[in-house]
């Protein structure tokens, strides 16, 4: 599963098997903006089972982004590589 982030502060949860995956999946369902692709990040397993199914696949408002960032934050879980 990978978090898709925008300059707009919008993001993505998209279920893929790489980031190029994960961002042609957005493009194609038309979710987020392609040329306001920021970065993307692989969730680890303990982290993706924590993301609630009605996230997945839609563009979360910069709101709903920072909701759920925090909520997986505060899961403790330690994911090498992610720089949130």
């Amino acid at each position: 599963m990978w978090w898709l982030s925008f300059r707009d502060g919008t993001a993505v949860i998209v279920e893929a098997t790489s980031l190029l995956h994960a961002r042609m999946l957005a493009a194609v369902n038309e979710i987020g903006r392609v040329a306001q692709f920021v970065d993307g990040y692989r969730l680890a397993a303990e982290l993706a089972a924590l993301v609630p199914n009605d996230r997945v696949g839609r563009l979360l408002s910069p709101d709903d982004a920072w909701r759920l960032y925090e909520q997986l934050a505060r899961s403790r879980v330690m994911v090498a590589g992610v720089r949130w």
